[in-house]
């Protein structure tokens, strides 16, 4: 293990890194159906394709956080691009009219606040 890697007790996985994945798969799964619905309002849309990329990438992200041993500064740039991914896939289901997955990266945002807290509890502490 690298010196900068996370020990293993601090990187196991919680409910609150599932809080964000959850919404986060869900959100994929909603991107897809809205891209691929015929007729749909935003069926095959390029704002419906950067949709989709952005909670794949999400996914990945937030999978790689959950179960691989990474270094704590790849750990920090994934945290700052989850958030990121989360408010802009937010905007964009608003301005496609998605408002169910609208609904879900709110519940990823609260997630995201609550592994932050998480994490700096366990960092602040003895």
């Amino acid at each position: 293990m690298s010196s900068n890697a996370l020990p293993k007790t601090e990187r196991s996985p919680n409910y609150r890194t599932w809080l964000i994945a959850f919404p986060a798969g869900i959100g994929l799964i909603l991107s897809l159906i809205a891209y691929f619905t015929p007729r749909g309002a935003v069926a095959h849309s390029w704002g419906a394709v950067l949709v989709v990329v952005a909670t794949a990438l999400l996914c990945v992200a937030l999978l790689l956080i959950a179960l691989t041993e990474i270094p704590r500064w790849f750990v920090v740039l994934l945290e700052v691009l989850i958030v990121l991914d989360i408010i802009g896939t937010g905007v964009a289901a608003y301005f496609l009219e998605t408002y169910l997955l609208l609904a879900f990266m709110v519940i990823a945002l609260i997630g995201w606040i609550f592994h932050l807290a998480s994490v700096s509890s366990r960092t602040s502490g003895s």
